[in-house]
């Protein structure tokens, strides 16, 4: 009797544990929630709750950190752990790793941008070839418009060709951004727009820009932190029309109200505080902003290229 309940519950934990493994398992903002990812597009994943319930149910793209599909090879959750975390060699180093060919298409998808995602972040911060980073990302952007890295794929795009002057291209895809569902991620191509406006030197263009997206009636936390890069940006623009002060005040007033594990914007914000304070022929302020970058926001690849290009500019007058 004994040996008959030890097998039945052998087998249930074997039941339960086949059960769990078919899951797939979707990072979330608000935390991971498992299940199976019925089907998908660049706006929601169509997601049947691990708990049973009737329904499936929708969850906006704009949520999403990441998917685990159930089977997908360890070294790509190992490769998507390390790209979440700013470690894109490392990233890569896992993607290599991979030699099966999966038959799920997500599971793919997934492997085709994590390695277009990372040697963009490398190349950005010049660690990479930005025509070889440009010719991957461009391929999965436009070879898989119902995949749920679309949008940020596409930005990724815009970015790389900023990088390359190509200006008019780069703002068709920050357009894909900018036709999202979301204010924040309609905020977020526009804040796009205004950099590239500004890299090409069309300073009150990207004023303009960045005020439109300042002014946005749109709620929430994310919308708001689209607003806080809008102003750096907006203050990158006053540098550049000769008002650093303003610059200075408007830039200032963003790092004091940042989260300080805003890395990201916070990297921004000081490098666009180092090219103002270096504006009003402030030196030593701008030597500090830019170390700032270096020493605390190393992990954000584009904006410690920036930082370190302006402080041996510094160092060698």
């Amino acid at each position: 009797m004994k040996l008959r309940c030890l097998i039945a519950g052998l087998a249930w934990v074997a039941a339960v544990g086949g059960l769990c493994a078919a899951w797939d398992t979707v990072k979330t903002d608000q935390g991971n929630v498992s299940g199976r990812v019925v089907s998908m597009d660049s706006k929601t994943i169509k997601f049947q709750s691990a708990t049973g319930a009737a329904l499936a149910k929708d969850i906006p793209v704009n949520q999403i950190q990441t998917i685990y599909f159930d089977g997908e090879p360890r070294d790509l959750r190992i490769a998507k752990n390390h790209a979440i975390s700013g470690h894109y060699a490392e990233a890569l180093a896992a993607l290599e790793r991979i030699k099966q060919d999966p038959s799920r298409v997500e599971i793919r998808q997934d492997i085709e941008y994590y390695k277009a995602f990372c040697m963009t972040k490398l190349a950005l911060g010049g660690s990479a070839k930005i025509a070889e980073a440009g010719k991957l990302m461009k391929a999965f952007a436009d070879g898989n418009p119902n995949s749920y890295h679309y949008f940020e794929a596409s930005e990724a795009v815009g970015d790389l060709l900023v990088a390359f002057h190509q200006y008019p291209q780069a703002e068709q895809y920050y357009a894909r951004l900018q036709s999202a569902p979301w204010p924040d991620y309609q905020m977020r191509g526009g804040v796009a727009v205004g950099w590239a406006r500004l890299d090409q030197g069309k300073a009150e263009e990207a004023a303009e820009v960045f005020d439109k997206v300042i002014g946005a009636n749109a709620p929430g936390d994310a919308a708001e932190r689209q607003r806080m890069f809008a102003r750096v940006g907006k203050a990158g623009a006053l540098a550049a029309m000769k008002k650093p002060d303003e610059a200075v005040t408007l830039v200032e007033d963003v790092i004091n109200k940042t989260n300080p594990e805003d890395a990201l914007l916070l990297a921004r914000a000081y490098n666009v505080l180092g090219g103002a304070e270096r504006q009003a022929g402030r030196t030593k302020e701008a030597l500090l902003a830019y170390l700032r970058v270096d020493v605390l926001y190393s992990a954000q690849p584009n904006a410690h290229a920036e930082a370190l290009a302006n402080l041996v500019d510094l160092w060698e007058q």
